[in-house]
């Protein structure tokens, strides 16, 4: 027997189900049961219906000896509890002759997340025979030239070209395969050998292309009854999981996943004290100083993008520039810019969140910058955290008195655990925390998620404007993905080189509308929100699971933790010409080829492709 690792996160459900009732039995008997909502929305918890249970279908086949394996099946673990699809994972040292075909046979999908397919040894023919009864198989990463690639490259679509490498600087998508894909090439920082030189059989569907000699780089091959999809490239890191997500979806006749369908901007740093900096870009560019440029130039172009393309911003409110940590925190009296930006933003749909009372990132003395923020004072103790917060929170109740504050950006996107404490403990109105998706140094990076104290985990994607190759990449692959975007910028990005001054606003607003036009060209539907709206609909997503039952034709599945409305990607695999798609319980909008958005409007959704 081969040992397994059981990952089934719908089972937690049940359980969560218990406690929250148990939860509310407490509260109604202590007559406050009332008071047990979801946010704005007062939503009681045990409206949703409940979570279901799906058996594991999908096998992630591991190694101990190959270094990579275990970062390429902790990303397809992600990849996979995000599409909630339930698996297991199995370590290909533990297979044995005698046991693997049978306990193969259990599962519908396998993925390979190593590259020597000789650690397989001889059951390499069982696994092409499973695929050949039914199985689908796809592989994280490119294979190395070995012998088993030899036996099994025929069943998977190659012709020739299993035994040396092709270089690959970039690559272009098959724009009916993904969204934002038409008219587009995501380059590489270098050029290097890293995919099989393949010719490929007539009837492989190839997906992904080199960009500069247009190798295969994702295709699927049907074998026998079962399929096989090929990634012949090592794509890792966030940027690559729109890519990947995409080829497991190809693993089923019709895949369902969901989806949040939001797209926000941030302004942090404002409302805020005008920012210092150099200003002789500026200067040179409009012949005016700061604080007139934000007003007659910057804040224009914000509300012309609010006009063009349906945006509304959320602005990220810092009381003070000063570097204080301890006891008093003095309040602003100067609050006529304050007043003048907020309400303006107000007035145009926006919202206002707090960022702090100053840009020092809620860290104490034992947090380690890495000589990476020197100009940053740490703070002395968690008591003088929360009483700068809850400075921030009367000075800004009292200049904006009708606005509920919800959203939270941590300077610099830095947050330690002493200082995610205390801002729950000092503002328990906060009810998302929205740093950065990108892992860097020292920065708190996310998931789109619940976090085990509550907080909603809504991260931003990209950010500024210089809006270089790797920021369309990552955006692409989230709106693929997740199909969510989510960019901050500061107003005073004009005057830092690092972040673009040099290029001048004009050029730097030429960047950003270019991206824009990108985003609502790629997914003109995507609703915009505003920060405590993109909380409100990754809370929904968090909060679903799915099971998924086979039907002729099609598929039907029912939505645990739904609430009124939920969204999720469709992939039709393979569609024909003249088959119509036929939803009950929701509506389907095409978003490019075989992929569509389905707003699910009850629990239980049939979809048929007839």
């Amino acid at each position: 027997m081969f040992k397994r690792v059981k990952k089934n996160w719908n089972m937690l459900w049940p359980l969560l189900a218990l406690t929250v009732v148990a939860v509310i039995i407490f509260l109604e008997r202590m007559g406050v049961a009332e008071n047990f909502l979801k946010g704005d929305q007062e939503i009681a918890q045990n409206e949703r219906t409940r979570p279901t249970i799906e058996i594991p279908d999908t096998v992630l086949f591991v190694s101990r000896r190959e270094s990579n394996s275990a970062d390429f099946a902790s990303e397809m673990e992600q990849i996979l509890s995000d599409m909630r699809q339930s698996y297991e994972i199995v370590y290909v040292e533990d297979v044995e002759k005698e046991d693997f075909r049978e306990q193969i046979a259990q599962y519908h999908k396998a993925v390979i997340c190593f590259t020597d397919l000789d650690m397989m040894g001889e059951q390499i023919s069982v696994l092409s025979d499973w695929v050949k009864q039914g199985g689908c198989m796809m592989n994280m990463a490119t294979f190395d030239v070995c012998s088993n690639l030899q036996v099994i490259a025929g069943k998977m679509g190659i012709l020739e070209g299993a035994d040396s490498y092709g270089s690959v600087g970039g690559f272009y998508v098959d724009e009916e395969f993904m969204i934002g894909a038409k008219n587009r090439q995501f380059a590489y920082d270098d050029v290097y050998q890293s995919s099989l030189n393949v010719l490929l059989d007539q009837d492989c569907q190839t997906y992904v292309y080199a960009m500069d000699s247009d190798l295969p780089l994702l295709w699927e091959y049907d074998y026998g009854k079962g399929r096989f999809v090929i990634m012949n490239q090592t794509m890792t890191g966030k940027s690559a999981r729109g890519i990947l997500s995409a080829a497991y979806s190809l693993l089923d006749d019709i895949s369902v996943y969901p989806v949040i369908n939001a797209s926000a901007f941030y302004l942090d740093d404002f409302p805020a004290p005008v920012p210092s900096g150099n200003g002789k870009y500026i200067k040179q560019e409009y012949g005016m100083d700061i604080s007139n440029f934000y007003t007659n130039v910057w804040w224009e172009d914000i509300l012309d993008w609010e006009d063009k393309y349906g945006i509304v911003h959320t602005g990220m409110i810092i009381e003070d520039y000063s570097d204080i940590v301890e006891e008093p925190f003095t309040r602003t009296e100067s609050t006529e810019r304050f007043r003048f930006f907020g309400n303006m933003l107000l007035n145009h749909g926006g919202e206002l969140g707090f960022h702090g009372y100053n840009h020092m990132p809620l860290c104490l003395e034992n947090f380690d910058y890495k000589g990476l923020y020197d100009g940053y004072t740490l703070w002395k103790s968690t008591e003088d955290m929360e009483k700068a917060i809850t400075e921030l929170g009367e000075f800004s109740s009292e200049i904006f008195p009708e606005q509920k504050f919800t959203v939270y950006v941590p300077p610099s996107n830095i947050l330690s655990q002493e200082g995610r404490k205390a801002l729950k403990e000092s503002m328990p109105g906060i009810r998302a925390i929205a740093s950065t998706y990108l892992p860097g140094d020292c920065v708190y990076e996310q998931e789109y998620g619940i976090g085990e104290d509550g907080l909603i985990e809504t991260p931003r994607i990209t950010s500024g404007a210089i809006m270089d190759d790797y920021t369309y990449l990552i955006a692409f692959s989230e709106l693929n993905y997740h199909y969510v975007q989510s960019h901050f910028m500061h107003p005073d990005d004009v005057l830092d080189e690092d972040r673009g001054a040099a290029l001048g606003w004009k050029k730097m607003h030429e960047n950003l509308d270019q991206y824009l036009s990108y985003i609502y060209t790629a997914a003109p539907d995507i609703q915009n929100v505003t920060g405590s709206g993109m909380a409100d609909a990754v809370e929904n997503y968090a909060g679903l699971s799915i099971h998924r039952t086979e039907v002729e034709n099609g598929i039907r599945f029912d939505l645990g933790g739904f609430y009124e409305k939920a969204y999720l990607m469709v992939r039709i695999a393979q569609p024909q010409e003249g088959r119509m798609l036929t939803v009950v319980g929701g509506t389907c909008e095409p978003l490019t080829g075989s992929l569509y958005l389905l707003t699910a409007t009850q629990s239980h959704v049939e979809i048929t492709y007839e």
